[in-house]
């Protein structure tokens, strides 16, 4: 399973999708044969299987079975999370915020943004404890909340999350110029961009 999982990742990074896609889809039978026997061992690998089947289910537009890949993915994430927080909280934090992203291309934005809602809960948690690790996790779904608002005409809202999504970014990039300096041009370009919808010229 291990090899094959490898294997996938790989075709994955590589954009070869649909060779991926079905070495997935036989890691995760192995996988679930085996957590039938020894669920505490195997079940965070259905979970991270399945994780990645809907990314790429999701980039090949199956976004019916994305939805239901990323959805079985959470309900074992939200297994795990009750026994171990510390190790699967991040897990089910990326998981909500993907399937956030997956219902804002669905056009379901409420549902889009009660996931984001949960996500950005969850990483706000994990950052006071360990802000270099997860303070980017934050900027990264308060930008995706600004884009769904945005959407929706929520000028105002979208505006509140584009800047706290730039200070968190301004902060980052004190410390590491390198990586975030590029991330703070991104926030001020989108905050620039909704400015312009409001006619703040």
């Amino acid at each position: 399973g291990e090899n094959l999982f490898s294997y996938a990742s790989f075709l994955q990074k590589h954009n070869q999708n649909n060779k991926a896609t079905p070495l997935y889809e036989e890691v995760l039978m192995i996988y679930r044969k085996l957590a039938e026997g020894n669920p505490k061992t195997y079940l965070p690998d259905v979970a991270s299987t399945l994780h990645n089947l809907a990314n790429l289910q999701s980039v090949k537009n199956e976004f019916d079975k994305a939805e239901n890949s990323y959805k079985e993915a959470l309900e074992i994430y939200q297994k795990l999370v009750d026994e171990n927080p510390k190790n699967y909280l991040p897990y089910l934090a990326t998981t909500l915020n993907n399937l956030g992203l997956l219902m804002w291309d669905k056009n379901q934005f409420d549902k889009a943004e009660k996931f984001y809602k949960d996500a950005l809960e969850i990483s706000q948690k994990l950052a006071k404890d360990n802000p270099k690790i997860y303070l980017p996790h934050v900027a990264t779904i308060l930008n995706n909340m600004g884009n769904l608002q945005k959407d929706k005409n929520q000028f105002d809202r979208a505006e509140k999350s584009y800047k706290e999504t730039l200070e968190i970014y301004q902060k980052l990039a004190k410390g590491n110029p390198q990586t975030y300096l590029p991330s703070v041009a991104g926030a001020l370009n989108n905050l620039g961009l909704l400015q312009k919808d409001k006619n703040q010229f």
